[in-house]
């Protein structure tokens, strides 16, 4: 029997989903929550084997609940489930260990084979989640090749639009502040920008952040 916890801040949401379990022999809905606190204090006494989370929330978000569960060593299996389709938000849960996502217009069927496939330890991505991940990355990779950007350069603007400093870079890339510098003046020299703005605009429509 897998145990399942729902994180949503619609309660209509809840109930469609939990009726949805309902009807499914090898799943039994353990419990709900509308936001991230409530849920993160409810967990801390139920113990699901997967958790539907929704991202978008009051008071706590799910990207927050998620790094709080794993902050705190809960590896329950997460499966979440979101209205928005977008590669930057699903590569940030795959970085952060979460083994599927689908939309919420997913079928019913869709939905048990997430859950039956998370809780197996196995990663489900939705064929939507899936396709915009892949076109996302392709573009990333037509536009590296296009100004010709090496390894280290890409990963110099990734760090650079995610507002790390000079120092900062260094010390993650283990190279001197020199090489930091040097690097910036080579990137700015390719894709023809006068500032960092121009740049993390660059990063983000690429798809490199």
């Amino acid at each position: 029997m897998i145990r399942v916890f729902i994180v949503d801040d619609h309660q209509v949401v809840i109930d469609g989903l939990s009726s949805i379990l309902a009807d499914n022999d090898n799943i039994k809905f353990c419990g709900s929550a509308q936001n991230g606190k409530d849920a993160l204090l409810q967990l801390q006494s139920v113990s699901p084997d997967v958790l539907l989370l929704d991202i978008n929330m009051p008071e706590m978000d799910g990207i927050q609940v998620i790094k709080a569960l794993r902050e705190r060593g809960d590896n329950l299996h997460i499966l979440v489930l979101t209205m928005h389709n977008n590669p930057q938000f699903t590569k940030q849960l795959m970085q952060l260990g979460v083994e599927g996502c689908i939309l919420k217009n997913a079928g019913q069927k869709e939905l048990i084979l997430a859950i039956n496939e998370v809780n197996n330890g196995e990663r489900y991505y939705g064929k939507d989640v899936q396709d915009s991940l892949f076109e996302s990355v392709k573009k990333t990779e037509d536009a590296v090749a296009k100004v010709q950007l090496t390894k280290r350069e890409v990963q110099v603007i990734r760090l650079i639009a995610s507002e790390y400093t000079t120092n900062e870079i260094a010390e993650e890339l283990a190279i001197s502040t020199h090489t930091v510098d040097t690097h910036r003046k080579n990137i700015v020299s390719k894709l023809g920008f006068k500032n960092t703005a121009g740049l993390v605009k660059f990063a983000i429509e690429k798809g490199i952040v």
